[in-house]
């Protein structure tokens, strides 16, 4: 099969987006995920997404997804009602900005909380009441929100939770796997049955089995031949994007043989 293999900006956190895409155009990549750490998009200023418009009507890239603000206080599980709003908040105001630049994926982290030490069924039950009305908010933009699969130390990062909150999110909210999130884990086979039919995205890096390295697939430990083989199995046919640390040098050059890369290993 053909594989669709994109990058991610968001690594880039120093970056500007515009400096990001400005090194992807020549390298034959064509989908790009937006990510928005602050200082490096912010897509409730209409002055920056109208840069990225312009940018992208000059190349041949496309916004397929954005990866939606998360962390501190704009976490979805939050016990604080006001602050659930704010992070509903953010993210819709992400979700709008992608519209307007012709991508459909909204990826949203269910929590960033640590699950030692707190009341994980109010949290799930509070993520999934989040997660509902981003659900129906994006359905009726006529977008896809995608709920990515959190490292195995934050809630929902086990498999378990995961199913518990998709079962009570409708099912119009697609998935989005993070190779890297469910390998540290060691649960990529059984994120995929929960996720079945909903996986929707994939979010492709690698590590060494202790942190979430964010390397190129191939410079890690992950086991890149069972991950194709487990996404052919399910007829995917989204988006791979590569989520990968920035490197110091060129990046032209490091997405271009990072892609390649990925591509080789998938079988593309």
């Amino acid at each position: 099969m053909s594989w669709s293999v994109g990058v991610s900006t968001g690594a880039c956190t120093a970056r500007p987006i515009l400096d990001v895409l400005d090194a992807l155009a020549p390298i034959g990549v064509t989908g790009v995920e937006l990510g928005t750490p602050p200082r490096h998009f912010d897509p409730w200023q209409n002055g920056q997404v109208v840069a990225v418009a312009d940018r992208l009507r000059q190349s041949t890239l496309h916004a397929i997804s954005i990866h939606a603000p998360f962390g501190g206080l704009l976490d979805l599980s939050d016990p604080n009602e006001h602050h659930r709003h704010a992070a509903i908040g953010a993210i819709l105001a992400a979700a709008r900005a992608l519209k307007q630049l012709g991508g459909r994926i909204v990826v949203v982290h269910p929590s960033d909380v640590v699950r030692h030490g707190s009341d994980v069924d109010a949290r799930l039950q509070a993520c999934s009441g989040s997660l509902r009305s981003l659900s129906e908010s994006c359905r009726q933009e006529g977008m896809t929100l995608a709920i990515e699969s959190p490292l195995p130390h934050l809630i929902g990062g086990h498999p378990d939770e995961f199913a518990w909150i998709l079962q009570h999110v409708d099912g119009s909210a697609g998935v989005c796997l993070d190779t890297g999130h469910t390998a540290l884990g060691g649960h990529w086979r059984r994120f995929m049955e929960v996720a079945g039919p909903r996986l929707v995205h994939v979010h492709a890096s690698d590590n060494h089995g202790q942190y979430d390295d964010h390397l190129p697939p191939g410079d890690g430990r992950l086991d890149w031949a069972d991950i194709a083989r487990s996404l052919r199995d399910a007829a995917f046919a989204g988006w791979v994007m590569l989520e990968l640390r920035c490197p110091e040098g060129d990046l032209g050059t490091y997405f271009q043989n990072a892609r390649a890369q990925a591509l080789r290993l998938l079988g593309g």
